[in-house]
């Protein structure tokens, strides 16, 4: 037992850290009016109207009147039947000083840091019973429950993201496959920049280069010239397409039967 209160204490210094909503309060005894039959006061919604991060508690207390209570968490059908029919029933709170202080905190929240610990999902009822009696604490069917109406439903609200405080809500969500909105600019007119282009020249005509051979007797070897471009009032000679080199005796035999053709003529 004492580990039992020990382990409550321990979920109860867990959830001060998160945020609470509001807290109820429980006087676990027959003689509270909210057991009676003719009421709907034992039926407690739970976490309405908080926000997603937002929970509430519940504080019960145990009677220190002489009564002693074990209170269950129990199926829809154990709460209408006052019978626990589970062998291994979830045992929510133990009240075994009649004449002392002693309380019990639920936290109501969708998972518990403790393993083995009360659970509550959002848009869920849980039913809390007790089926003890004077003489016998750890009665499992009728007790209290059959005689004073001790039993206890809770339904738990559904606070996903949405359903509440809509305007309170900042939506930080991502749009995904929308198209995005593009500023059109006007043009402007900027001067391109001048870049030093190391490239060939785009045109064949731009420079034409001739094959002179120079006389070997000269020392000189052969080489390429360049020369100008070519106007249209130019006049010069085709290339020499032979590589070979010419002698001086070649041109004077040349001159000298240019010189016969004339006479003939």
């Amino acid at each position: 037992m004492k580990s039992l209160a020990s382990t409550t204490f321990v979920l109860a210094a867990v959830c001060v850290s998160a945020a609470v909503g509001k807290t109820h309060f429980v006087y676990w005894n027959s003689t509270n009016p909210v057991f009676r039959i003719d009421n709907t006061d034992n039926v407690i919604d739970v976490n309405t109207d908080n926000l997603p991060t937002e929970v509430d508690q519940m504080h019960l207390i145990c009677p220190n009147s002489g009564e002693q209570h074990v209170i269950y968490s129990v199926s829809r059908e154990e709460y209408v039947s006052c019978r626990v029919s589970n062998p291994r029933p979830k045992i929510v709170a133990v009240c075994d000083k009649p004449y002392g202080f002693k309380y019990f905190t639920i936290t109501f929240r969708a998972f518990s840091p403790t393993p083995g610990g009360l659970e509550f999902r959002p848009g869920h009822t849980y039913y809390l019973i007790s089926t003890s009696t004077a003489r016998d604490l750890h009665r499992r069917a009728g007790g209290y429950c059959s005689t004073h109406n001790m039993k206890m439903a809770l339904n738990i609200a559904d606070t996903s993201v949405g359903t509440h405080h809509d305007a309170d809500v900042v939506d930080n969500s991502v749009s995904i496959n929308v198209p995005r909105i593009r500023t059109m600019m006007s043009p402007t007119t900027t001067q391109q920049p001048q870049v030093w282009s190391a490239r060939v020249p785009h045109h064949r005509t731009d420079y034409i280069y001739y094959y002179k051979p120079w006389n070997r007797a000269l020392g000189t070897s052969n080489r390429f010239l360049k020369i100008e471009p070519l106007s249209s009032n130019t006049v010069s000679a085709l290339p020499l397409t032979s590589a070979a080199p010419i002698s001086v005796t070649s041109v004077v035999n040349l001159v000298v039967l240019s010189l016969a053709t004339l006479r003939l003529l």
